[in-house]
């Protein structure tokens, strides 16, 4: 199973821009990072936020580049996460992704998307 798979695999619901994923504590990425303190990495956030502009935008989308990227707590196994993107005025996107239970922020990112 490819790394976009393991993450679209990780969708619970959407409506409009805010999108749900679970991420299991059998999830791949979890297993190199860290034994016995798993972390998800950020390349998985970034994943996941692309996952998400693909499904608002009905189309499999990838990011492009990042011009700003914040983390700001650990994202462990079984979290609900919740992403809100938000399209800006200079045609990239805002997301963040927050823990979907306290709203307790884990990451921020302004990126660019295209098609995959």
């Amino acid at each position: 199973m490819s790394l976009e798979q393991a993450i679209s695999a990780c969708f619970e619901s959407a409506q409009g821009n805010r999108f749900i994923y679970v991420i299991p504590a059998d999830f791949p990425a979890f297993k190199g990072h860290f034994p016995g303190n798993p972390l998800l990495p950020g390349v998985c956030q970034c994943g996941l936020c692309a996952d998400a502009l693909g499904r608002m935008l009905g189309r499999p989308m990838e990011i492009a580049s990042i011009s700003r990227s914040k983390f700001i707590a650990p994202i462990r196994p079984s979290q609900r996460i919740l992403i809100v993107l938000t399209p800006r005025n200079d045609g990239q996107i805002s997301a963040e992704l927050q823990n979907a239970k306290n709203g307790t922020k884990f990451c921020q990112l302004i990126f660019s998307g295209r098609n995959r």
